[in-house]
């Protein structure tokens, strides 16, 4: 099976890494209990262009000193095992070395890496077959072009509702839906 796996709050913890910069770049002290939107920057009252600025000034920063979440590792090396993994994320482009180097650090195996906010696009060039993300525009796009999503659960994220939405709030969850999905899809 091909399957396209985000990194960002959900293979990694990037809200705790965001707040802890963007929480250093604005003066203000927001938590986790704070967090109700997809877009962090949001929250901070800031537009686009001066996220866009304090983003480029700890990008690096944020994505390197992001945690795996649990099991986050393990599983995805069983999934490497039996798999083709593509890591699709959003980030932007000049992220693209901290970004493999974290995944190198970390012991992350995929087949290939792309960096692009188009995932759907992506997903259909690379004949993926699920992606796994926490993203709700994404879950909701996938599932209208009839592919199935795994959802890794987020606050931003629990409206949505599809059954081409499997939600998922840790990685033992996202390997059975996995598991499910091979078997519904004859991959």
């Amino acid at each position: 099976m091909r399957i396209g796996i985000d990194l960002d709050n959900t293979v990694l913890d990037a809200t705790s890494a965001h707040l802890h910069y963007y929480n250093k770049a604005s003066g203000r002290s927001l938590t986790h209990a704070d967090v109700n939107d997809f877009y962090l920057y949001r929250l901070y009252g800031w537009n686009k262009a001066e996220r866009d600025a304090i983003y480029n000034q700890y990008g690096h920063d944020i994505h390197w000193n992001s945690a795996p979440l649990p099991m986050a590792v393990e599983i995805l090396q069983q999934l490497f095992n039996r798999h083709h993994l593509s890591i699709i994320t959003a980030r932007p482009d000049h992220f693209r070395d901290v970004t493999i180097e974290w995944l190198k650090h970390h012991k992350i195996n995929y087949h290939h890496i792309t960096l692009v906010e188009n995932k759907l696009q992506e997903c259909i060039n690379s004949k993926v077959d699920v992606l796994i993300d926490d993203g709700p525009h994404y879950a909701e796009e996938f599932a209208l072009a009839n592919k199935p999503v795994i959802l890794y659960e987020q606050p931003y994220n629990l409206s949505v509702a599809n059954d081409l939405v499997f939600r998922a709030s840790n990685w033992v969850e996202v390997k059975k839906h996995i598991d499910y999905l091979e078997s519904r899809l004859k991959l």
